[in-house]
């Protein structure tokens, strides 16, 4: 797993904490609900990042 806090409060999403994985197409979904703030959400690695920011 490589959501090991919680993205609201900084907790580490330990056993008491509910993770889930799936894919969509290339990227993995990961469902994470932290006990210490009670945040449900889900974090999106993607398999590429395509920005519309100028390189500069």
């Amino acid at each position: 797993m490589d959501v090991s806090f919680c993205p609201g409060c900084g907790s580490a999403l330990g056993d008491a904490a509910f993770v889930q994985e799936y894919w969509v197409a290339a990227d993995r979904h990961v469902v994470c609900w932290c006990p210490s703030c009670a945040l449900l959400c889900t974090v999106v690695l993607a398999a590429a990042l395509v920005g519309t920011e100028p390189e500069h």
